[in-house]
Order: C-alpha cells, then structure tokens, then sequence
C-alpha cells in the first residue's frame, strides 16, 4: 500500500483530552501558565529585556465574583509574526527542551476546559501593536458534544480561535492569559490557589524560615543554582512564598465547639545532601528537616508534610511521589524538604507527576533509596526514644504516686499489693529503657542527625534507675493482740475479722477498727 498520500484524520476529541482529560486536579492549569511566564522570563534576562529574574513578575488575580482569573507575566511577550503559530498551534512548541520549564505546547490549553473563553493577549518590546487571541471554549464543548460534527482537531480549533491587534505603547512586554466565566468553582477560591502554588511554583522561602540560609549556602557550594521567581495574588497583592516553617500544629477535637490549634512538633535542624551517578555527575540536590517527633506523621493541616520532588524549582507530582523510594511508604509524610532534580535527563511526563524513563531516574531513584533507608533507621530511633524516655517517665510517676497513696491511707490491702506488682513491672521497663537510650546517646556520637534527635527528646534527662532500691512497702500496724478478754476460739476470729478488714478497707479504716476492737478486748 502506498502510504505517501495517507494523512491521518486526528478527531477533535483529542482538545477535551489535551485540556480536561489531561489533569486530575483543576488547579493543575495555574502550574502550567506559572511555568510558561517563568520560561519567558528566562529568555528576557536572556535577550536584555529585564535585568534579571528579579525584575520579573507573575501576578495572578482572581475575581471569584465575576468569574475572572488572570495570569499576567512582564516577559518577551509574543512577536506579532509569531502569535498564531505560538498560541494557535497545538502541541508543537519551539521551546528548547533542555533549557525551558516548559516545552510540549500543550499546557496553555488547560484553560480551555474550565472556562467560557480562553484570551491571550501579549505584546513584544519595539512593536506598537498588541495581540489578542480568543479562543471560544463554549463553542468548543459544544462541538465535542455533537456527534454529527465530523471536524478534526485542527479544524475545530480554527474554527473556535479569533485574533485582532489593538494599539499599545513600543515599550511594553507582556504576556496576559484571562479566563472569562470560569466555571470550576475551585480555580476560584483564592485560599486553596494560594496554597496549590505555594508548595508547586518557582519561589522562594518566607523570609521566616529559620534554615534558608543553610539551605542556600549548600547549593551555592555546589555550584547549583535554584530559579525564584516573583508571584503575586490580588490579596493586598500579597507575595507568594512557600510554606515551610519551624512549627508544625495539629488540629483538637477538629469540627467540634471547642476545635483549636496546638503545638505537634518543632523543626530542629535541616539536613542538606547532594546525589551523583557512577560517572560522579551531580543528579539532585536537596535538603530535609527533623523534627522532634519523626516516628509520626506530620498531621494534613500542614500542607508542606513530605519530601517534594522538583525540577527547575517546579514541582514533580505529589507530596506521595516519593514515598515509593522509602521502605515505609507512609514515611516520607514524617518529613519535609525537597530533591530538585539536575540535568538535561530529567524529562517530565505530559501530566508532570512524574519523569519520563531514563538512565538518570533509575540513577536518582537507586540513590534516593538508599538516603531514605536511613531515614528509617532515624525514624525507629526517634520511636525507641520518645517510647523509652516514657518508660523512665511513668515509673518514676508511678513510684512518687504510689508512696503519696500509700501516706494517704486510701487503699486496701489488695490495692497495694496490685499497685506494688505494677510498680515493680515498671520498674523493669525503665531498667531496660535506661540501657536503651544509654546505647542510643552512645550511638548518637557518631551520627549527627540521631545526635540531634537524641538531644531533642531525651535532653538531660537522669538515666540511673537504681536497680537495688529497695521495695516500697506498707501494711498494717502492729497492735497489742494478747486479747485477755477473749477465750482461744475468739482471739483466732478476731484475727481472721482483721485479715477481712485490711482486704476489703482502706488502711485508714481498716486500722481504725482494728484499734478499737484491740482496745475492747485486751
């Protein structure tokens, strides 16, 4: 068969699976045109259009009223020869692959599927003229929906796409992407966007948090340079920042009169680490944090809980996506911190929650795997020391408890000897935690990071649990039993009434009533 003439008929359903199909999570869209203002933004300290990346800007506005979202870069901006084959194409992006963030030419459509109009509206420095394409997203479902409308994808999208230009001053560059009438209520909701982008987009660190400096410092040693980008949302335009702080909080009695807020662990330190392949090629770089409490979960509350994968300072996936490296899957939720992915081997998927196959992942993962598996001997660590320190704890309770009771005079006789048996299987415990923890602080001096936990939780807390201490012992009172008033016969019921009494009363009672029956009867 002659092939030379076949051109394939591509369907139209291929935009609604380019746009709404593609992502889980609406709020992917915002990603996409971060990413793509970020890339142009590179090119313009490239090309002199801005000085550098700090002159750059991404503002996002959303007008959850009227249904508005706009993403607004001060970039290159589009040449007016370019606009159509730039925007109007589909999947065909002139980016380079190994430089830009971005370069499949795909994720300026997500819009498309959210809204009733998709605008681009951009200008180049030294043009006197604007461009705005509007691409008719209403019309578009529409379309898809009529099954008699036999239209492939690139005559569908000619069909939805309109282009006019509009004076503007030679001076100005931007890039303006607007969607009108959006209809996915998330994508309006300024909180939740906030904290989507937060952990995904390029930016830096609140000026707070504690261990920036140290992280910085680490990858400027590594000669590793981290792109940070200016964003901004319409809350009293607002600078975004990520997330990550020194205190982490859980939620009580969450959905109840009385829900509050308290403090679930500190961040005590941050550990930097670096990956190289077998050819000693830096792979990734990254940083982790410790908390004083990493045999649990840092709770949901907390959206930076996880190590995060990134590349470009792009989010990689989930906070999940690289608890498949740990042998705890669950465990990489005990953490923070991140592992940017370096080097031209790293190509995200179309969805971008994941790299394509490569010598480089199955390098990264084979390292990060082994990093990880400490993290789970530092995890059993923290868990014996918390567990162990516990132990000490609530014998020493136990035991001061136990003789203020016994001074009291409120227990029985079985109450003592029940509450002397559960002191003394206390005491067994903390023995054994003593020896515990006293290997663990021996271990400790030759890891840091279990120093540092170590330290944490145990602190200078007294180890020494006399294993020789003497029993605590209460009972009754020696009373005069020569009983001269009482025959044989009695004298051994009485006995037997004092044995009843010290069972079944408080001491205090039970005494009480000895010492009045023995002044009766002797």
């Amino acid at each position: 068969m002659d092939m030379s003439d076949f051109k394939p008929h591509i369907g139209k359903n291929v935009i609604e699976t380019l746009t709404l199909g593609m992502y889980e999570d609406a709020r992917i869209i915002y990603r996409e045109y971060v990413q793509n203002a970020a890339d142009q933004i590179d090119v313009a300290v490239e090309e002199k259009i801005l000085k550098s990346k700090s002159d750059g800007e991404i503002k996002i506005k959303i007008d959850k009223d009227a249904k508005t979202i706009s993403i607004e870069d001060n970039a290159t901006g589009i040449e007016s020869d370019n606009v159509l084959s730039f925007l109007g194409d589909v999947a065909n992006s002139q980016k380079d692959m190994k430089k830009r963030k971005g370069f499949r030419g795909i994720g300026r459509l997500g819009g498309l599927g959210y809204c009733e109009q998709l605008i681009f509206e951009t200008s180049y420095k030294g043009e006197t003229e604007k461009n705005i394409i509007t691409l008719d997203a209403k019309l578009l479902k529409e379309i898809i929906d009529n099954d008699a409308n036999t239209d492939d994808a690139a005559t569908v999208m000619g069909t939805i796409t309109r282009l006019v230009d509009a004076d503007e001053d030679k001076n100005a560059h931007y890039f303006k992407v607007s969607l009108l009438n959006v209809t996915n209520e998330i994508l309006l909701n300024v909180d939740s966007i906030s904290k989507y982008l937060s952990m995904v987009a390029p930016i830096p660190f609140h000026k707070n948090f504690k261990w920036k400096d140290k992280i910085y410092a680490y990858y400027r040693k590594n000669k590793v340079g981290i792109d940070e980008y200016d964003i901004h949302l319409d809350i009293n335009d607002q600078k975004l920042t990520k997330p990550y702080k020194s205190v982490f909080y859980k939620t009580k009695n969450k959905g109840k009169k009385d829900e509050r807020k308290e403090v679930f662990s500190n961040l005590i330190d941050v550990v930097c680490f670096d990956e190289v392949n077998d050819e000693g090629e830096l792979i990734a770089i990254g940083w982790f944090g410790i908390t004083g409490k990493l045999n649990f979960q840092i709770p949901d509350e907390n959206i930076e809980a996880g190590i995060r994968l990134r590349k470009e300072n792009i989010a990689i996936g989930s906070k999940f996506t690289l608890s498949k490296l740990f042998g705890q899957s669950r465990q990489n939720l005990n953490y923070i911190g991140e592992v940017h992915a370096i080097g031209s081997g790293f190509k995200p998927n179309a969805r971008r929650d994941y790299f394509n196959d490569s010598k480089s992942i199955t390098d990264l993962e084979k390292k990060l795997k082994s990093q990880f598996a400490k993290f789970g001997t530092i995890t059993q660590d923290s868990s014996d020391a918390h567990n162990r320190k516990y132990d000490i704890e609530d014998y020493r309770e136990g035991s001061e408890s136990f003789e203020k009771e016994l001074r009291s005079g409120q227990l029985t006789k079985k109450e003592i000897e029940k509450k002397r048996e559960d002191l003394l299987n206390k005491k067994d415990k903390a023995i054994k935690a003593s020896k515990k923890l006293a290997k663990l602080k021996d271990k400790s001096t030759h890891n840091s990071i279990l120093s540092t936990v170590y330290e944490e939780i145990v602190g200078d807390l007294n180890l020494k649990i006399d294993e020789e201490e003497p029993e605590i012992k209460a009972g009754a009172k020696s009373y005069p039993l020569n009983l001269s008033k009482l025959s044989k016969e009695q004298k051994e019921v009485v006995l037997q009434i004092f044995t009843i009494l010290e069972e079944n009363l408080t001491i205090e009672k039970a005494e009480f009533i000895k010492k009045k029956i023995a002044e009766k009867f002797n």
